[in-house]
C-alpha cells in the first residue's frame, strides 16, 4: 500500500512553496491515484495557484537547459525565466551547444509536466465541481472548515460529502456522527441529509448521528427543521428529534453537553446500561468490550468515561464482585463468576 504524502504539503505555506511541493510529489515521489485527484482539485482553486505551479515546472526545466546551466546562470535571471509569460523558452536556445544526454532525456519530461499541469486546469474544475468527501477513521475526530466557513466536526468513523452551489448549500451525513456551526448566511439554505431526515438550518449550531436503529438530530444554538417523509419539526436549542425505522420524528429535551461531549473525547452517561455504554465504547476503540451476562449488560449506572480509555470502564466493571475480565488479541470478555451486585 502507497503512503500518502499530501499531509506533508503545507496548506499554510505561500503558493509557490506549495506548488514546489506538489511538483516533487508528482515528479519525484510514487503520487498516488488519490494525490493525484487532491492535486487536481488544489490547482484549479485559482489561477494563482496555476501560475505557481506553471513556473514551478518552467524552472525545473530551465535547470536542467544547457542554455542556463546551473549554477552558473544567477538565480535572479532563472526567475525571471521562469515567470516570463507563454510557452518557456530560454535565451539563445537556436545558438547552444548541443544538449547533454542527461538533458536530452530531462527535459521532455519536464516540459509534458508542463503541459500535464496546463491540461489540468480544465479537469482540476471538473474535480473541484465535484462534491467533497471528509471521513475518520475508527477512533479519529476531525474538524473541516468548510468554503463558506461553517465548521463541520466528525465523530469516529464518519463521513460526510459536501455539495455546495450557489443558492443551496448541502451536506449528506453518509456514516456516524457529525457537528456543525453553520455560517449565516439565508441567501443560502444549509441542508443536512441522513438516509430520510433532512435537517435545514440558516445560521445554528447542531449535531446529526446516523446509526442503523435511528437518527438523532440535537441543537446546541438557534433553530432547525426536521423533516422526514412528509412530517416538518421545528427544534429549538436544548431539543433532540429521534426518527426511527417508522420515520417519525419524537422531540425530547436533551443535555447538549453531554450530548456534545464527545468532541471532548468524552463519554456522559446518565441511567444508562452497562452494555449501552461498552457499545458506545466499542465505536472508539479497535478492542471491543464484550460482557457476555445479560444481567450486568442490563445493570444502569451514571458515569463519565473518556472515549478512548476502554480500561477505565473496564476497571469499573471489574469493582463489582462476581465479575471477572479476560483479555483476548480483540477484545475484552467480562465473565460472572456468582451473583452479581448493583455496581459501585
Amino acid at each position: 500500500m502507497q503512503a500518502e504524502h499530501t499531509p506533508e504539503i503545507d496548506p499554510a505555506a505561500p503558493v509557490s512553496e506549495q506548488a514546489s511541493a506538489w511538483w516533487m510529489l508528482l515528479n519525484e515521489g510514487a503520487a498516488t491515484e488519490a494525490e493525484r485527484r487532491a492535486f487536481a482539485a488544489w490547482v484549479a482553486r485559482s489561477p494563482e495557484r496555476v501560475s505557481a505551479y506553471l513556473q514551478t515546472a518552467r524552472l525545473a526545466q530551465l535547470l536542467s537547459s544547457p542554455s542556463m546551466p546551473w549554477p552558473q546562470t544567477s538565480e535572479d535571471e532563472l526567475i525571471r525565466a521562469a515567470a516570463a509569460p507563454g510557452v518557456a523558452r530560454f535565451p539563445g536556445a537556436a545558438d547552444s551547444a548541443r544538449p547533454s544526454r542527461r538533458s536530452v532525456r530531462l527535459v521532455p519530461r519536464l516540459a509534458a509536466a508542463a503541459l500535464f499541469a496546463a491540461a489540468l486546469i480544465g479537469v482540476g474544475f471538473y474535480f473541484y465541481l465535484q462534491p467533497e468527501r471528509f471521513e475518520t477513521a475508527l477512533g479519529e475526530q476531525r474538524s473541516v472548515t468548510l468554503e463558506d466557513g461553517s465548521l463541520v466536526t466528525l465523530n469516529t468513523t464518519s463521513a460526510v460529502q459536501v455539495d455546495f452551489e450557489k443558492a443551496h448549500r448541502q451536506i449528506t451525513l453518509l456514516a456516524g456522527e457529525a457537528l456543525f456551526r453553520v455560517a449565516h448566511d439565508p441567501a443560502r439554505p444549509f441542508d443536512v441529509t441522513a438516509g430520510n431526515v433532512t435537517v435545514r438550518a440558516v445560521g445554528t449550531q447542531f449535531s446529526v448521528d446516523r446509526h442503523s436503529r435511528a437518527t438523532r438530530v440535537i441543537v446546541l444554538e438557534g433553530r432547525v427543521e426536521v423533516a422526514a417523509g412528509s412530517a416538518r419539526v421545528p427544534l429549538g436549542a436544548g431539543e433532540l428529534a429521534t426518527v426511527g425505522p417508522d420515520g417519525t420524528p419524537q422531540v425530547s429535551s436533551v443535555n447538549a453537553v453531554a450530548a456534545t461531549a464527545w468532541t471532548r473525547r468524552q463519554l456522559i452517561f446518565e441511567n444508562q446500561s452497562l452494555g449501552e455504554i461498552a457499545a458506545e465504547l466499542n465505536r472508539y476503540n479497535r478492542r471491543i468490550i464484550d460482557i457476555q451476562s445479560e444481567s450486568l449488560r442490563n445493570e444502569q449506572v451514571t458515569g463519565v468515561f473518556q472515549s478512548n480509555d476502554p480500561e477505565s470502564f473496564l476497571a469499573f466493571i471489574a469493582r463489582i464482585p462476581g465479575v471477572a475480565v479476560e483479555e483476548s488479541p480483540d477484545r475484552y470478555i467480562v465473565r460472572m463468576t456468582g451473583s452479581a451486585v448493583t455496581p459501585p
